[in-house]
């Protein structure tokens, strides 16, 4: 028999494939018939999964349009700690975070800045890519993405334009559309009503703006079988003619995987198991387990990808902007 937390967790997993299938708004009372449970099971069900990190979201984030576009940064400095501060009262900068590896400093930015420490990489980003958590093991995991990569075909890969940049291209957006995107950009399940009142806006306005919102905007729902803080955030930066099988081979992690491109580059932001990366502990008697950097190094051996660097992401600051 499964023991309450087993069936907990079960009821997490749904609510994220329901949330990912289905409208990301559905009510709680359809969530509920779905789960064979009553309302208020549901209700304490979707709240635990939030407050415990086993799903984050539904949030949105803005294609990459002309009119909408967003500046990312990857700067080198020293002493990183006060610009993090003083990025943190820019109110250009939508996210910021403190790196240890390729960057220390990572900036999101609605205008171009002017940067004086060294940049690693700049330039507008792509869309996002969220991928779909699949429900099996790391160890499953790894063992298929290995294979995917040892039988990887150069002449029959096709590339499927995962990723879109439409930088060159502007899309109807006012300035209801803003307020509103900022109100539902880390909760897409907010209520109508603070926004109505706050803004004046209509509810059609809103109904509007959700039935437009495939085409704006990425919607983003991640997954983390055992909760969040049980991964660590790295950040991974490729540089590759074959971004899409990158993509399709790193969406067979456990977690959600958040891709996106910046100039010639794919970066993918991956919550991980800390063995499969790194050991912290005093001795270590087999290297097979930092699995990650063995398939890095399959990938540069068999010229997938031209180089790879990495850092871990320590503290970030995301705006409501």
């Amino acid at each position: 028999m499964p023991t309450s937390l087993e069936a907990k967790i079960r009821h997490y997993r749904m609510i994220y494939e329901i949330l990912v299938s289905q409208t990301p708004r559905i009510s709680v009372k359809d969530i509920s018939s779905i789960l064979h449970v009553d309302p208020r099971t549901a209700s304490s069900r979707m709240k635990e999964a939030l407050d415990q990190g086993y799903i984050a979201g539904p949030q949105i984030r803005k294609r990459s349009y002309a009119n909408m576009k967003e500046y990312m940064y990857f700067i080198s400095c020293e002493n990183p700690f006060p610009k993090y501060l003083n990025y943190s009262q820019d109110e250009r900068v939508v996210y910021h975070a403190r790196m240890a590896g390729f960057a220390s400093l990572w900036i999101v930015s609605r205008a171009p800045l002017d940067i004086e420490e060294p940049v690693v990489l700049e330039g507008c980003r792509s869309d996002y890519h969220l991928s779909y958590a699949p429900d099996h093991s790391w160890g499953y995991a790894m063992e298929v993405m290995k294979n995917s990569l040892e039988a990887f075909d150069f002449h029959g890969h096709q590339s499927a334009h995962i990723l879109k940049s439409r930088c060159d291209t502007c899309i109807g957006w006012d300035d209801e559309d803003e307020s509103l995107y900022q109100y539902f950009k880390y909760n897409l399940r907010n209520p109508f009503s603070p926004v109505m009142r706050r803004h004046l806006i209509t509810s059609g306005k809103i109904y509007t703006f959700l039935e437009k919102l495939p085409s704006r905007c990425t919607i983003i729902t991640h997954y983390f079988p055992e909760g969040i803080a049980a991964y660590d955030p790295y950040l991974f930066m490729f540089d590759t003619e074959y971004e899409d099988f990158i993509i399709e081979v790193f969406s067979l992690l456990p977690t959600s995987c958040f891709f996106f491109k910046v100039s010639d580059r794919l970066l993918l932001l991956a919550y991980v198991k800390r063995h499969l990366l790194r050991y912290d502990g005093l001795t270590m008697s087999d290297v097979g387990q930092l699995q990650i950097p063995i398939l890095v190094k399959l990938l540069l051996e068999k010229k997938i990808i031209r180089s790879e660097d990495h850092a871990i992401v320590e503290y970030h600051w995301a705006k409501d902007l």
